[in-house]
C-alpha cells in the first residue's frame, strides 16, 4: 500500500517551511556577515590580507556559496510574508496598509537602534523603507510583479555594460580605501567605546551608500516573494512541485555559472573591465539566481517528513529571525571588539568559519527550546505588540 507524503504542516496561518527557509538564510546572513564583524571588509580585500590557504580558500568558500545568496533568500521573504500580512489583516477585518505602516514604522525603529548603538551593517532600516513603497504593488497582478522583478535585474547590467563600453577604462577606477580600512582595523581592535561609536558611524555611512547601490536587487526579491505569496506557491506546495523543479533548474543554470566565472576569474590589473562586469553579473544575476535555487531546493526537501524532522531546529530559529538576527550582531560584537574578545582582525576566514558554526549552532538549541516554551521570539512579541496595540500571551 503506497502511504501518502503531508507536506509540511500549516499553523495558526503560519507556514512552518517558510519558517525553516528563513532560519537557513538566518545561518547563511551570518557566514556572510562575519566576514564584516571580524575585518574591515568594506575597505581591504581579504584574500590580499590574509595568508594561508586555509584561510584564502574559507574566504572563496563563503564567498561563493554565501555573498548575495542569503540576503537574496531573506529578502523574498519578506516580500512574501507581505503578501501574507496584508491577506491575513483583510480576513480579520483589520486595516491591511495601516498596519503593515505601523508594522514597518516599528522594524525602522529598531532598525535604527541596531545600527546605530550596536552594528553598521543593519539591513532593517532599508527594508522597513523599501516595504513601504511595496505598498504600491499590493493590487497588481502576479505578471506585473514578476516584469518589474526582471526588469530591476537585468536593467542595471546592461546599462552598467553600456557605460563601461561608452566611457571606457576610466569608468572602472576606484579610490583606494586602505588609509580608511587600516584605521577601521586599529579602532575595532583596541579603541574606546567613544572611537568605536564614531568609526561605527562611518562605516554606516558606508554601509547605506552600498545598500542604495543593491537597492534594486533587494526591491527585486521583495516583488518575487509578493509574486509567489499572491500565487499562494507556499500555501500548498505540494500541487506547484514541477513549478519548483522548474525554479530550481533554471536557478541553477542561470546562477552558477556566473558565480563559478566570478570565482575563476583572475583580473589582469587594475579597472579591468570584465571583472567589474562580473562583478555587476554576480551581485544582480547570479545572487539573486542562486537565492532563489536555495528556496526551491528547500521547498521540496521539505515535502519529505525526514527533512522536515531534521530542519526543526531551522525552523524553531526562522520563527524568531528578528530576535537571532538582532542577537548575532550583540554576540559578534562581544567576541570581536575591544570590549570583548578583542579578535578583530586577528582571527581569519578559517577561525571565524569554526565561530560561525559555535555560534549559530547554540542559536539553534536555544530557540528550539524558546519555540517549545513560547509563542514569539522576544523581538516578536515586542514587534507584534507595537502593530496591533495589544498584548499577547507569551505561552
Amino acid at each position: 500500500m503506497q502511504l501518502s507524503v503531508p507536506a509540511i504542516p500549516v499553523q495558526a496561518g503560519r507556514i512552518d517551511s517558510l519558517d525553516a527557509i528563513r532560519g537557513v538564510a538566518l545561518g547563511g546572513v551570518l557566514l556572510v556577515n562575519m566576514g564584516l564583524f571580524s575585518f574591515p571588509a568594506l575597505y581591504l580585500d581579504p584574500l590580499q590580507y590574509w595568508s594561508g590557504n586555509w584561510n584564502k580558500g574559507v574566504a572563496l568558500f563563503i564567498s561563493f556559496i554565501g555573498e548575495g545568496k542569503f540576503v537574496s533568500m531573506f529578502s523574498f521573504l519578506f516580500g512574501l510574508g507581505f503578501t501574507l500580512f496584508l491577506r491575513s489583516a483583510e480576513k480579520k477585518g483589520l486595516p491591511p496598509v495601516t498596519l503593515f505602516l505601523r508594522r514597518l514604522l516599528v522594524l525602522l525603529g529598531i532598525g535604527m537602534i541596531h545600527a546605530h548603538f550596536i552594528w553598521f551593517g543593519d539591513v532593517l532600516c532599508f527594508y522597513s523603507v523599501f516595504g513601504a513603497i511595496l505598498l504600491l504593488f499590493r493590487n497588481k497582478s502576479p505578471e506585473t510583479l514578476l516584469i518589474w522583478a526582471l526588469g530591476l535585474l537585468v536593467i542595471p547590467v546592461v546599462l552598467f555594460v553600456l557605460a563601461g563600453m561608452i566611457i571606457g577604462p576610466g569608468f572602472f577606477e576606484e579610490a583606494s580605501y586602505a588609509k580608511v580600512g587600516y584605521t577601521a582595523l586599529d579602532i575595532y581592535r583596541s579603541g574606546s567605546f567613544r572611537q568605536l561609536w564614531a568609526q561605527n558611524a562611518v562605516d554606516l555611512t558606508t554601509t547605506r551608500i552600498g545598500y542604495l547601490m543593491e537597492g534594486p536587487v533587494i526591491f527585486a526579491m521583495f516583488l518575487l516573494g509578493a509574486y509567489s505569496g499572491k500565487r499562494q506557491l507556499f500555501r500548498h506546495p505540494d500541487v506547484h512541485m514541477a513549478f519548483f523543479r522548474k525554479v530550481q533548474l533554471w536557478g541553477a543554470i542561470i546562477g552558477w555559472p556566473v558565480a563559478v566565472a566570478t570565482l575563476l576569474y583572475t583580473p589582469p590589473g587594475p579597472g579591468d573591465a570584465m571583472f567589474n562586469y562580473l562583478q555587476v553579473a554576480s551581485t544582480y544575476i547570479a545572487g539573486p539566481a542562486i537565492g532563489i535555487f536555495y528556496i526551491a531546493t528547500l521547498a521540496r526537501l521539505l515535502q519529505s517528513p525526514r527533512w522536515q524532522e531534521w530542519m526543526r531546529p531551522f525552523q524553531a530559529a526562522g520563527k524568531m529571525a528578528a530576535t537571532n538576527y538582532l542577537m548575532q550582531s550583540v554576540c559578534c560584537v562581544f567576541i570581536y571588539y575591544s570590549f570583548g574578545g578583542g579578535l578583530y582582525g586577528y582571527a581569519g576566514p578559517a577561525t571565524i568559519f569554526l565561530i560561525w558554526l559555535l555560534l549559530f549552532s547554540i542559536q539553534l538549541v536555544i530557540s528550539s527550546w524558546w519555540m517549545s516554551h513560547f509563542r514569539f521570539g522576544p523581538v516578536e512579541w515586542i514587534w507584534r505588540r507595537l502593530t496591533y496595540g495589544k498584548w499577547y500571551a507569551e505561552k
